[in-house]
Formats: C-alpha cells, sequence, structure tokens
C-alpha cells in the first residue's frame, strides 16, 4: 500500500513539474501585465466623460484632463482600460475641467489618494465635490486656485470622523472656504 501511495506521489510531481508555467494575462494593476509608464491618451469612461490619463510606474494613472462636454455632472471612474489592462485612477493634476465649462457636481472614486494645483480652478463655485475614499486625500495648497470656494460643498459618506478632520486641514490650507458635510471649516476643526 505504502509504494503504491509513494509511485503515486512520484508520478504526480513528475507531472506537475513536466506542465509548463501558464501566464494569465489579467487586466488588473497588481497583475502581472503592466502598461507602459509615461503612456498618455485619451480613454473613455461607460457615462461618456474621456478623461485624459498619463500611466505611472505601478501601473496606476493621473487623470490631467476631461474632454470638452456641456454635461454638468462629472463622475470619474475608479478604473479605466489603457490597452486593454484596467489602470487605477489615482491622482487628478492640473485644471481637468477647464474644458467643462457647465460642471456643477464632481464625483471622485475612493481611489483618489492625491488632488493636485489648480484641479479645480474651472469648477463653478456653486458646486458640490463628492469624496467617495474611506481616507482624505493629499490636497496642493493650489487646488482651487482663482475659485471663490464660500458656495462650494464638499461631501463624503465613507470618511471617519478622524479623516472629515484630516480632510477638513488639508482643505483649509488650500484656501477652502464652503462646507463640508453641511459644516463649515471651522465647526469642523473645533476641539
Amino acid at each position: 500500500m505504502f509504494k503504491k501511495l509513494l509511485a503515486g506521489m512520484l508520478v504526480a510531481a513528475v507531472a506537475l513539474t513536466a506542465v509548463p508555467a501558464v501566464s494569465y494575462a489579467a487586466t488588473s494593476p497588481s497583475s502581472s501585465v503592466e502598461v507602459e509608464a509615461g503612456k498618455t491618451e485619451e480613454v473613455s469612461q461607460p457615462n461618456g466623460i474621456k478623461p485624459t490619463v498619463t500611466t505611472t510606474a505601478k501601473g496606476n494613472v493621473v487623470v490631467s484632463e476631461i474632454a470638452k462636454t456641456t454635461k454638468t455632472t462629472i463622475v470619474i471612474s475608479a478604473a479605466v482600460k489603457v490597452d486593454g489592462v484596467t489602470c487605477v485612477v489615482k491622482r487628478l493634476e492640473g485644471d481637468i475641467f477647464a474644458n467643462c465649462t457647465n460642471v456643477k457636481k464632481v464625483s471622485l472614486p475612493a481611489t483618489i489618494n492625491q488632488i493636485a494645483e489648480k484641479t479645480f480652478s474651472s469648477v463653478q463655485p456653486t458646486a458640490t465635490i463628492t469624496l467617495a475614499s474611506k481616507t482624505a486625500p493629499k490636497i496642493n495648497r493650489a487646488a482651487f486656485a482663482g475659485v471663490d470656494t464660500k458656495k462650494m460643498k464638499i461631501t463624503t459618506s465613507n470618511m471617519t470622523k478622524k479623516q472629515i478632520t484630516v480632510l477638513a486641514k488639508r482643505l483649509k490650507n488650500a484656501g477652502f472656504k464652503g462646507k463640508v458635510n453641511g459644516k463649515t471649516i471651522d465647526q469642523l476643526l473645533k476641539k
């Protein structure tokens, strides 16, 4: 009995080592399939928004522009396909809404972790920005450059009270004067 078991295990081991390794091309940034870093292209999203993205070394993308649209609501997807590979949207960079003259609502995915200089410079001063993330993104001091943000609103639904406080500090450093979840920055920062 022991010899049969040992012989069966030996046959299985030989069979497994004889099978060539197969690599499956999964379409996710965590897979072995990667897109060349620094590649810039306009991609389509299911909602009709066409962002221009640039790939990073880690298989993520930076959104640098939204193609001209008259839509009042802009929803940025959490992931986009570049060369057939799904890449995660991590950062907003530059005046990405410059071609979106009517934008009043912006929804950002939970994957966004950085908002760069002038990102919201072309957004209407009465706009509502919705953040889906659980953690407060880093916000450049000039993210709202040139915009009177007093009537602007930011909403969050997934952040803890601690993260909302972090967000409030980052927004204050960026000169944001509007409300977050219906409260002023000063109300959120009171201890």
